[in-house]
């Protein structure tokens, strides 16, 4: 069990980090982690009801990236069309540019969208893509702090 514990482990490490350093993957690990671990234990310490716990934790936490972009970019004058040019910024800046293109793709996809679609002047269509960039990275914070909870809850199941 002990190989066990240490892949399940290795995985929610990688799942942590994989939620600051894109391309890695994240939260998703940490509930995989779990699973592999209750399944090769016969859910005698994870049982099923942490394992569903985490998969709401996942889910709530993947929804977190949206709605903390498209609250910062709101929050800063940001119209629809500017939320989901922040949002297809991040998606199209990652995968041309890693890191670096999620959170430059996420500024300039809401200044873009709130320049050409929504009729805005530049400055407040940048003051709406900070919001986004704000909003984005107030939500990796809490992704951080669910994914500290679910191993410290699987840490306290197995010992």
């Amino acid at each position: 069990m002990i190989v066990v514990l240490i892949i399940s482990l290795i995985l929610m490490c990688i799942g942590l980090l994989g939620i600051i350093i894109p391309g890695l993957p994240d939260i998703i690990f940490i509930l995989i982690g779990a699973l592999i671990y209750a399944i090769f234990s016969h859910f005698e310490k994870v049982g099923i009801s942490l394992i569903l716990i985490f998969g709401l934790l996942t889910a709530f936490s993947y929804l977190l990236d949206y709605l903390g972009t498209a609250y910062g970019a709101k929050k800063f004058g940001a119209s629809r069309l500017g939320v989901f040019g922040a949002i297809l910024g991040a998606i199209l800046g990652f995968i041309f540019f890693n890191i670096i293109g999620f959170m430059i793709g996420t500024i300039l996809g809401t200044a873009l969208f709130e320049i050409v679609f929504a009729g805005k002047e530049y400055k407040k269509a940048l003051k709406s893509g900070f919001g986004a960039f704000l909003g984005l990275f107030f939500s990796i914070f809490l992704k951080i702090i669910i994914a500290i909870i679910m191993i410290g809850l699987f840490i306290s199941a197995v010992v």
